[in-house]
Parts: C-alpha cells; structure tokens; sequence
C-alpha cells in the first residue's frame, strides 16, 4: 500500500560535538523539537545531514537514534544513498530492521558520467531487496546524474515500492509538471532546495518539501495556511523564512554550519561543529544571522 506521505519532512542535520564525533544527545533534540514545531515526517542521512561526511556506522546508528525518538510520532525516512549497491541494500536492510517508515536514495553520485543502465540496475537491486517504500532523491544541480520523468515512470511500473520522488534543482518545476502529466498520482512528489519553491511546488501538485531542519516552525505553518487557502497569511510568514533563506544563499559553501548554528541558537543542539570539508562562518557573520533570526522572532 503506498504511504501517505505529505507536508514538511525536515532532513535533520548530524549534529557533532567540538571534536567531531557524533552528538547523540543533540540529535534526539533535534527529533524531538521537530516533531514539536509540527514536522509531518523526518529524513535522516541525506544531502542536509552531510551523510557523506560520517561513516556508514555512523549512519546507522543515527537511523536508530531517529526512529527511537520518533517513538512513531512521525514517519521517519532513512537516506541510504552511496556510491556502492551493495552497501546502500545494507543500509536499507537495517533501516527496516530498526523500525524506519522508508528510504530515501540517490543514484550513485561518485562517477560523473554513469550510464542509465548502471542507474537502474542499482535502484532495481535496492528495490528488490526491501519492501520498505522509497523515494528517489533526483539532486541533479548537487551530483551531476541527471534523470527524467519517464526514467521514475519506468522504475514505477516496475516496482510497487517505489513510491515517491524528491525533485530538485533548476529544472524542478518543469519536472514536477512532467511527471504529473505523465504519472498522475502515482508517484509522490517532494521538493526540496531549502523549501525556496514550495509555494510553486505545491501549485503543480506537489504533496510537500524536504526541507533544513531548523525553522521547521516557519514552513508547518506556510504550508498549513496554504492548505487552508490563507494564502496572505502563508506569504507573510515566508517572508520571515525568506530572510534567513536569503542568508543562507549569500553563504553556499557554509550551508551546514549556518543550520547548525540556526539549531544551536535556537538552544537545540549542543555546538554547530560540522566535519570538513567545511567553510566555517566568521563572527561577524554569526552575528548577522542571530540578528535575523530575532528579528523573525524564532530566537
């Protein structure tokens, strides 16, 4: 049966402590504020969690963190994306042991110029091997591996637990257009990109966004108005999203690190500490991004 998916599905950051090792403690915290601030669902260990950052027991265990704390409040989806099939159908078998609601995978991201047959053989190995749902994650704009509507379509008809796809990048609206022509409602459709398209993702007929963990108050609330036809009230409080939004898209290359301190002013998480590659944030602009965050009233 196809979940029923829709609304905000935070992808929670992987917070660390000063010396870079997993924060546990912060992470249930982060869970649990979520779900407090009106999350419809979690994804765990995906492009916003830095999962290609951490190891792949790392990643497992914070599969089991999300789902214990979620305590089935909210579904929770597991990122098992990874260059290797066989490790990514490692992760999917233990997300499913541990109690995880579906999958979230992105086609193999290490070699650039992967051919259309390698893609589907490695979602095809991934979807015969569990019976949890899954989303495909199409990041063309963060990976480079394009795919298209009829290639989901093709997977669709394949495999019934392929359910849901998560679109994002420059050609996102024209996907969204396609692939509800071309599918109707059999496939589930998510944005993504920090929720900077929901309100024309949802008029195509989007279900929700994935969304940065941080200001999930903020975008419950968006969509919520937006589903009840308080369409002034929506763009209102976007326009307080919008200013920390903007913030983070004059900082691309400090992305995680301005989340995390988002999180850690917000009083969620212990340090905003992210792994390297990394470009930290200089105090001055610590400071800029506490000013707006007090001035959209979050802090």
């Amino acid at each position: 049966m196809k979940p029923v998916w829709k609304g905000i599905f935070p992808a929670l950051s992987t917070p660390t402590n000063v010396k870079g090792e997993l924060d546990e403690r912060s992470l249930r915290l982060e869970v649990s504020s979520n779900i407090k601030w009106g999350a419809h669902g979690l994804a765990v260990s995906i492009i916003a969690g830095e999962f290609y950052k951490f190891t792949e027991s790392e990643r497992l265990r914070a599969f089991e963190i999300v789902v214990d704390e979620a305590n089935g409040r909210v579904p929770v989806l597991a990122g098992i994306s990874h260059s290797g099939t066989e490790p990514a159908i490692m992760m999917a078998k233990h997300a499913k042991n541990v109690g995880a609601d579906g999958l979230i995978v992105m086609p193999p991201y290490f070699k650039k110029r992967i051919s259309r047959l390698e893609i589907s053989e490695h979602f095809r190995e991934i979807a015969g091997k569990t019976d949890l749902p899954i989303m495909i994650q199409d990041a063309e704009d963060a990976i480079g591996v394009h795919m298209c509507p009829t290639f989901y379509w093709s997977l669709a008809d394949e495999f019934s637990n392929i359910v849901s796809v998560k679109v994002e990048g420059g050609d996102t609206l024209q996907k969204i257009s396609d692939i509800k022509r071309l599918l109707g409602d059999r496939l589930i459709i998510f944005g993504g990109m920090a929720a900077r398209l929901l309100f024309q993702e949802l008029a195509l007929g989007a279900s929700g966004n994935i969304p940065d963990a941080c200001l999930t108050d903020l975008l419950v609330k968006v969509y919520d108005c937006i589903q009840s036809g308080k369409m002034e009230e929506a763009e209102e409080v976007f326009s307080k999203y919008k200013q920390w939004l903007d913030f983070l898209s004059s900082h691309p290359a400090a992305s995680a690190e301005i989340e995390k301190e988002t999180l850690r002013l917000r009083g969620v998480i212990e340090c905003s500490q992210t792994r390297g590659p990394r470009v930290p944030l200089n105090q001055k602009e610590k400071d800029e991004l506490k000013e707006i965050l007090m001035r959209i009233g979050v802090i």
